[in-house]
């Protein structure tokens, strides 16, 4: 840790062993991964564990997935936060998207080491996607209206009051910017220091869209 902090410890103390055990083995594949190709700066691979270990279980302290959900992680880049949520939701099916063949290929490498059985990679553009997902992840991707406009046709309506199906999107302030002109209102938006009482994710935030109000916006940015 790059602080001496034990993130899972401090912050996730009901963690069983084995899904510990493989969060701590995650940390160290992406790191041998990116020796190899550019997953994440040199800069921020020695704060792997906060800036993007975290930032990424962060989402599952908000979001209770159902069972059964299917998630579709797009521009998942090294697996985040696809892998770190499909280790903390093993009911839940995670299909990580990237449309870098080496980066794609990291992802399934680094799953298949973790015996990831609820994970599956799709070298895919993400505008080319066909099927439907009941949530769709974004880790700052690309702006809100772009993003949207690549996913939108594949969001599955539904869920429950308490937890909608759409867009969980990790997104610094410039969100609501983004969302204005969309007409889109959020379900929630989370702080994420309200969760991680740390000062790097002071001004980072979750933003939860639900699926209907995205399908339905005509101002989005269609590729």
């Amino acid at each position: 840790m790059s602080d001496g902090t034990d993130f899972l410890a401090a912050y996730f103390p009901g963690l069983d062993a084995a899904k510990e055990a493989r969060l701590r083995r995650f940390a160290e594949l992406f790191k041998e991964w990116n020796t190899r190709i550019n997953l994440v700066s040199r800069k921020d691979i020695d704060a792997f564990e906060e800036h993007h270990l975290l930032h990424s279980l962060a989402v599952g302290r908000v979001v209770a997935f159902p069972e059964r959900a299917r998630v579709l992680d797009v521009g998942t880049g090294g697996g985040l936060p696809g892998i770190p949520l499909a280790v903390l939701f093993p009911r839940v099916r995670f299909f990580l998207c990237d449309s870098i063949a080496k980066k794609a290929r990291a992802v399934r490498e680094m799953a298949e080491a973790l015996g990831l059985k609820n994970v599956e990679v799709v070298h895919k553009r993400a505008e080319t996607l066909e099927s439907k997902w009941d949530f769709v992840l974004g880790r700052a991707v690309a702006a809100l209206p772009v993003f949207l406009g690549w996913i939108a046709k594949n969001l599955r309506e539904g869920g429950s009051p308490e937890c909608p199906n759409g867009v969980l999107y990790l997104k610094g302030t410039r969100y609501a910017e983004e969302l204005a002109p969309l007409g889109i209102e959020p379900f929630r938006v989370t702080e994420l220091r309200t969760v991680v009482n740390r000062t790097y994710f002071d001004e980072k935030f979750l933003v939860h869209l639900p699926a209907g109000a995205v399908r339905r916006c005509r101002n989005l940015v269609q590729a």
